[in-house]
């Protein structure tokens, strides 16, 4: 199944980006006006997404897109309940609750952590339960094929023995073209795993993700949230292997969303979700 970049759009102004060149250049990231904002989510997401018992296991960006779900809620008539927990939820009415799983780097003890949870007591409890690996999890240096099949290994065991639970699968994060510091670092050998080659393995994985999942209408595909703004994905060519990377405009650092990105990747978020549970 050929990738096929979702579009996003950004309401306010047309953003006049030259990301990935500028950034790479002067080291600098690109300005984003402060007026741009992110598209609000569908009245009816937002209806069924507060009625939803969700859990998230994460990391830093995971905490981004939870803080983008709170921005965008502050705004709405419905009230959402975010909880960090990885036992104890609320008794009655939906909630988002989240953890972060494992360590950033062994997306293999993730796996481990998330399923303890999911087979723990808050397994009984939810109706949608998301696993997000980060970008440091999957690098140049992964065995891309192995992460996969334990992945869809684990997602399988799961649905299986949790059959009242909808699992929503994801792509792993990206990272922004390399700045001219990170450049440098590279040439004296002090790899970041944030560089060409480790979207490329990105890309490899989440290729494999978007084959198995892509049409079942349960991915949360944030590396295209991430790549994606008016001015089209940001697509980058390496030895002859297409691969994407974190749109400048998205991105507060080079491996997290800014307040613009968290709110565009929530709002996809709570699509996705919705549309299990209305």
């Amino acid at each position: 199944m050929m990738r096929r970049p979702v579009v996003l759009v950004v309401a306010g102004v047309v953003l006049a980006l030259t990301a990935g060149v500028a950034w790479a250049l002067t080291g600098k990231e690109p300005e984003v006006p402060a007026s741009v904002a992110a598209k609000s989510p569908n009245p009816d997401d937002i209806a069924s997404f507060v009625t939803a018992r969700v859990f998230f296991g994460h990391q830093s960006v995971g905490s981004n897109v939870i803080a983008g779900a709170e921005s965008l809620f502050s705004g709405q008539s419905q009230a959402l309940t975010v909880v960090e927990t990885r036992d104890v939820v609320p008794d009655e009415g939906g909630f988002l609750a989240h953890a972060h799983v494992g360590v950033n780097g062994d997306p293999f003890g993730k796996f481990d952590d998330f399923a303890s949870i999911i087979d723990g007591p808050l397994g009984m409890e939810v109706d949608v339960a998301i696993l997000k690996l980060c970008y440091v999890d999957v690098t140049a240096g992964t065995d891309v094929q192995r992460v996969f099949d334990a992945y869809s290994a684990l997602m399988e065991r799961l649905e299986a023995d949790h059959p009242k639970v909808r699992f929503i699968y994801t792509t792993v994060p990206l990272s922004t073209d390399w700045s001219w510091k990170q450049v440098v670092k590279s040439w004296i050998g002090r790899d970041d795993q944030m560089g060409p080659a480790d979207n490329v393995a990105r890309e490899q994985y989440n290729q494999l993700v978007r084959q198995r999942y892509g049409d079942t209408g349960r991915l949360f595909d944030i590396a295209a949230i991430e790549s994606t703004l008016e001015d089209g994905p940001t697509l980058r060519t390496l030895n002859g292997r297409n691969y994407y990377v974190l749109h400048g405009g998205l991105a507060s650092d080079p491996g997290h969303l800014n307040d613009l990105g968290s709110r565009v990747a929530a709002t996809e978020l709570i699509r996705v979700v919705a549309a299990q549970v209305s």
